[in-house]
């Protein structure tokens, strides 16, 4: 019952063979494809300089957003200078309140951040 054949074992080698050369799954997986931009809530913080945004830490880093930053609303683009903090909320950027009125938007509007080119 415990014994196998000459065959049997000799199929059990050819599979180990066969299944040697099949990668596993987290070699097919690779790289992950970096964000290229992501909804966030733009809120008003009148000790923001005109001009300038502050974003998280941890959303600057996956947006590769150095020192300027484009944010699309209603299909305008505009571009800031970026503070980048580590201690905020991590789905927030804040704006100086007359940026925000120039772009048409109110404290907590949801727009589409990126890097600027």
């Amino acid at each position: 019952m415990g014994l196998m054949s000459e065959e049997e074992k000799r199929k059990q080698e050819e599979l180990k063979k066969v299944l040697s050369v099949i990668p596993p799954p987290s070699a097919l997986r690779g790289e992950r494809k970096q964000i290229l931009e992501k909804r966030v809530k733009l809120r008003k913080r009148p000790d923001v300089n005109q001009g300038v945004v502050i974003v998280p830490e941890k959303t600057a880093k996956e947006l590769g957003i150095k020192d300027k930053a484009e944010i699309s609303v209603k299909g305008k683009r505009h571009v800031f200078e970026v503070v980048i903090l580590d201690k905020m909320p991590e789905h927030e950027v804040w704006a100086n309140p007359a940026d925000m009125e120039v772009m048409g938007l109110e404290d907590n509007s949801a727009v589409t951040l990126r890097a600027a080119k």
